[in-house]
C-alpha cells in the first residue's frame, strides 16, 4: 500500500478541479494573466478526458459534434478560432477513418461533422500554447498534474484542503488503477481550488433502475467501456433507445458506423424531434404568454432583457413562467416555455438585424434550443436510419425488465391511439437522456457537491439548473472557492445573463474572463 501524499507548495496556488473543456479554458485565461510565480494543481479523474470532458474526451471517435465550426470555439471573443486551428494544425493525431476521410480539406464554417474528440486536441494544444506564452513572459509556473476524484472540501485551515480518490462512474469499476495521486488519505492543499467538474453523472430515469446492472443496459453512453460493449455487440440485435435528442442521435449515427442492420426504435414522451433532423412534430405546447419583446425588439439585448419603461424581456418572462406555483410562478417546464415560443422565431428572425442574431444564437437561450439548425448530416444520417427500419414512437415507459432472452419492456403508445399497454422485447435499451444538470440531484450523487452544498454550505443549488454564486464565478459561503462551466448557470442569470437550457461550450465560455479576474485579484489579496 503505498504511503498518502500531500500535494502543497510555498508559492501561491490554484487546484483546478476538473480538466475537461472548462478546465482547460479557465487555465488558459489564469496564465494569460499571471505576473509572479504560481502552482497550479490540475486535477482530472480520467486521463482521457483531459481538455475535452464528458463530451469531447476519449470516447468513440465516430462520436459526434452536432455544431458548426464557427460556433464550437474556446476564446469568448474569436468566433474562427476552432476553424483556424483545424486548417492549421498538425493532422497526424488526429482520429482514423476522419483523418484519411477529409486528407487535405480546407474547412469552412459549416463543413460536415467532426469527431468529438477533435476538440479536445484543440484544447489542449491551445493550452499547451498558453504554457508557453507564460514561460517566454519570464513567467514561474509549476504544473501539478493529479489523475484523482476530489471527495471533499475542508476550509478550516488557513488553506484548502481537497481529499482525493479514484474515480468510480457507472462503468462500475475505477476508471484508472490505485497509484500515489488518489486514493483514500491522499489530499492536495491550496489557496484557491475551482469545480470545474462539468456535468453531472447519468440521469437514471425511475424506469430504468431496475436494470442498472444489466449487461444488456447503457446508461452512460460516454463512458468508453460501455462504448466497447457496444461496438462489440451483435449488430443484428434489435435496439430501444430511450430519448428522442441530441445524444440519441449521436448513438443512432454510432451504430450506423459500426454496421447496425437490426431493428431499432427511439421513444419519448412526445417523440418530439428537433425540427433540423427530421419532420417530426411538435407536441401541442401550452399556451403561455408571449413576451412583448418577441415582436417589438430592434435588438438581441432587448429582446433578452428587455426595453426599461416599455416591456419586459424574454428572460424575465420565462423565469415567471417556469418558477414554482408555490413562489408566485406559471409552474412550466423548460420545454413547455420553448415549444410555445418557438412559432415566433421565424418573425424574430426578420425582424432583429443579422449581426443580432448571430450574437443571439451564439448562445444558448430561451428561445434557440429546437429551433435553429445544427448539422445537416445529424438528419441525413436519421434518414438512413429510418430507412433501415428506425422507428419513433411517442410512450409513457412505465417499467423495464431483463429477461434471459433481453429486455421487456412495459409501455403506453400515444403515436397509436389503440395500442393498449403491453410488453415489448428489446435485445438492448440505450439511454439517451443525457447527463444531469439539477444540482438538487447531483447534490446528493457526487460526493464532491455534496460536500460542498450540504456538508460545508458553500452555495445553494439554483432552480435554473446551476448553483447560486457571485461576479466571477466566487462560491458566496466559500473563503476560496470558485466555479466555472456548468455550474455557473445560476451565476449567469444573477448577473442578468440568459439562463442555460442544456450545457455546451456555446454556453460557457463567456465565464472565463470574469473567472480569471476574480481568481487572480483574489490570490493578489492573499499576497
Amino acid at each position: 500500500m503505498p504511503a498518502h501524499t500531500t500535494y502543497e507548495h510555498s508559492r501561491p496556488s490554484i487546484a483546478i478541479i476538473g480538466m475537461g473543456f472548462a478546465g482547460t479554458w479557465l487555465e488558459i485565461y489564469l496564465l494569460e494573466r499571471a505576473q509572479k510565480a504560481l502552482t497550479i494543481f490540475e486535477i482530472e479523474s480520467y486521463e482521457g478526458r483531459r481538455g475535452g470532458g464528458v463530451a469531447y474526451g476519449e470516447c468513440a471517435d465516430m462520436h459526434q459534434v452536432n455544431l458548426s465550426p464557427s460556433r464550437q470555439y474556446g476564446p469568448h471573443d474569436n468566433d474562427q478560432d476552432y476553424l483556424a486551428w483545424l486548417n492549421t494544425s498538425d493532422r497526424s493525431s488526429w482520429p482514423e477513418p476522419f483523418k484519411s476521410t477529409v486528407a487535405d480539406k480546407v474547412f469552412g464554417p459549416g463543413s460536415g461533422a467532426f469527431p468529438r474528440s477533435l476538440f479536445r486536441l484543440y484544447s489542449l494544444d491551445r493550452l499547451n500554447e498558453a504554457k508557453a506564452r507564460a514561460e517566454r513572459r519570464g513567467i514561474d509556473i509549476h504544473y501539478v498534474s493529479i489523475m484523482a476524484e476530489v471527495m471533499d472540501i475542508d476550509e478550516s485551515q488557513p488553506r484548502a484542503v481537497l481529499t482525493l480518490s479514484a474515480m468510480i462512474n457507472t462503468c462500475g469499476n475505477p476508471l484508472h488503477p490505485m497509484n500515489v495521486d488518489n486514493g483514500p488519505g491522499n489530499r492536495v492543499i491550496a489557496d484557491i481550488w475551482v469545480a470545474a467538474t462539468g456535468h453531472g453523472p447519468p440521469l437514471v430515469p425511475p424506469f430504468m433502475r431496475n436494470i442498472v446492472a444489466s449487461e444488456r443496459a447503457l446508461l452512460d453512453p460516454w463512458c468508453p467501456k460501455i462504448a466497447a460493449r457496444m461496438a462489440a455487440r451483435d449488430q443484428s440485435e434489435r435496439i430501444f433507445y430511450v430519448g428522442t435528442g441530441m445524444t440519441t442521435y449521436d448513438l443512432i449515427m454510432l451504430d450506423e458506423g459500426r454496421g447496425h442492420t437490426g431493428g431499432a426504435v427511439m421513444a419519448s414522451r412526445h417523440a418530439d424531434l428537433h425540427h433540423v433532423y427530421s419532420e417530426g412534430h411538435v407536441h401541442a405546447p401550452t399556451e403561455v404568454r408571449i413576451p412583448d419583446a418577441l415582436v417589438y425588439s430592434s435588438t438581441a439585448d432587448e429582446l433578452l432583457h428587455g426595453k426599461p419603461g416599455y416591456f419586459r424581456g424574454a428572460i424575465e418572462i420565462f423565469q415567471e413562467l417556469t418558477a414554482p406555483v408555490a413562489e408566485g410562478g406559471g409552474g412550466l417546464t423548460s420545454e413547455q416555455v420553448i415549444l410555445a415560443w418557438q412559432k415566433y422565431i421565424p418573425d424574430l428572425c426578420a425582424n432583429l438585424p443579422s449581426a443580432e442574431l448571430r450574437h443571439l444564437f451564439r448562445e444558448k437561450t430561451p428561445l434557440n434550443t429546437r429551433a435553429i439548425g445544427i448539422a445537416p448530416n445529424v438528419g441525413k444520417a436519421l434518414d438512413r436510419a429510418a430507412a433501415r427500419g428506425l422507428e419513433t414512437w411517442a410512450v409513457d415507459i412505465h417499467d423495464m425488465e431483463e429477461r434471459p432472452d433481453g429486455i421487456y419492456i412495459d409501455l403506453t403508445r400515444h403515436d397509436m391511439p389503440d395500442s393498449p399497454r403491453a410488453l415489448h422485447r428489446f435485445d438492448r435499451v440505450y439511454c439517451g437522456v443525457g447527463m444531469s444538470n439539477d444540482f438538487n440531484d447531483i447534490k446528493e450523487r457526487v460526493p464532491l457537491w455534496q460536500s460542498i452544498i450540504v456538508k460545508n454550505e458553500f452555495t445553494v443549488p439554483h432552480r435554473f439548473g446551476g448553483v447560486v454564486t457571485r461576479a466571477g464565478g466566487k462560491l458566496p459561503g466559500s473563503r476560496a472557492g470558485f466555479t466555472v462551466g456548468m455550474p455557473m448557470t445560476g451565476m449567469r442569470i444573477e448577473r442578468g445573463f440568459a439562463p442555460t437550457i442544456s450545457g455546451a461550450v456555446v454556453s460557457i465560455r463567456t465565464d472565463f474572463p470574469a473567472a480569471a479576474d476574480r481568481i487572480m485579484e483574489h490570490l493578489r489579496n492573499l499576497s
